[in-house]
């Protein structure tokens, strides 16, 4: 039997659905504890929420942070490392200066000379590179003024954490849908592996082809997420940033990326778009697969990404 709830959390809707030969009123209940794990996140990961351990951090406030934070931090930088800052957790200060803040204003967009402003700002700005980890002891050194941004795994770790909570009791599928970062174990309610479709979106600037999707891919025991300026696009804005200038990056439409985790996948399916079809090498490296589609509609994928 199939069960499955909804909760919009993380500014997205979260789908928790299980197949399970146990109990109604106890997979249900087990459905709702996972949703906890969402909270947990955005209670001490968020940058939008004031007292979370990341504003702290942020504030100056601390230095010293929790393991659990402190991995998060450094699994970025270290993707920031291996890319040479084209994904740099830092760019917060860039994102406000658009006014894409808790409000999601986007005031900066009616300024004449935002893009100036942009440019002089990314010229300007402390360096990913300065931060510096105390292992040891869990501290995070941050440059005066600079802060963290965790939104491009944050939902992917939240799925994890629900994931492996659910995995402590036995069910025969389990499928985790947090506005498209996806994790997925076992079989559906039809005994079969998960299939996902794969959501077309329209190329930038341009009108959907009526095409919704371009196709399904199967999960097994893994995960895939997506990733696109079209999905927080206002005006010439959109959040995928390059950190060198500022200024949103338009040459690629869309990507996917699976991994083991939907920490991986999320974090990956960013990176991809900022590398475009040169990260699938990265990709590769890593024993992750990847699709990536361009602003002219081609498609550039790992051999072993397949749909249907």
């Amino acid at each position: 039997m199939i069960h499955n709830a909804e909760r919009v959390l993380m500014n997205t809707i979260i789908r928790v659905q299980i197949t399970s030969s146990k109990g109604t009123v106890f997979t249900k209940e087990r459905i709702e504890e996972s949703f906890s794990y969402f909270d947990h996140v955005i209670e001490h990961f968020s940058r939008f929420d004031k007292s979370s351990e990341l504003n702290k951090l942020n504030s100056g406030k601390i230095t010293k942070v929790s393991a659990e934070l402190f991995n998060l931090i450094e699994i970025a930088l270290k993707t920031a490392h291996l890319t040479n800052g084209i994904y740099d957790p830092t760019i917060i200060d860039l994102l406000e200066l658009y006014g894409y803040d808790k409000e999601a204003s986007f005031k900066g967009l009616k300024n004449p000379k935002i893009s100036d402003e942009v440019m002089k700002l990314a010229s300007n700005r402390a360096s990913f590179k300065e931060i510096e980890l105390d292992k040891k002891n869990k501290e995070v050194f941050l440059k005066k003024g600079q802060r963290l941004d965790l939104g491009s795994l944050a939902k992917g770790y939240a799925v994890d954490l629900a994931y492996d909570f659910l995995m402590k009791f036995g069910f025969d599928g389990i499928l985790i849908n947090a506005g498209g970062d996806i994790r997925a174990f076992g079989v559906n309610q039809f005994d079969l592996p998960w299939s996902i479709a794969l959501y077309k979106a329209p190329l930038p600037n341009q009108v959907s082809d009526g095409s919704e999707s371009w196709g399904k891919i199967e999960l097994l025991n893994e995960s895939i997420s997506g990733s696109g300026g079209w999905a927080r696009r206002v005006g010439i804005f959109h959040h995928l940033l390059n950190p060198s200038n500022g200024l949103p990056l338009n040459e690629i439409s869309q990507t996917y990326v699976k991994a083991p985790t939907a920490l991986e996948s999320d974090l990956w399916a960013t990176v991809l778009f900022l590398l475009g079809k040169e990260g699938l090498a990265l990709l590769q490296q890593r024993q992750y697969q990847g699709m990536v589609v361009d602003h002219t509609g081609a498609i550039y994928k790992s051999k072993e990404f397949i749909y249907h």
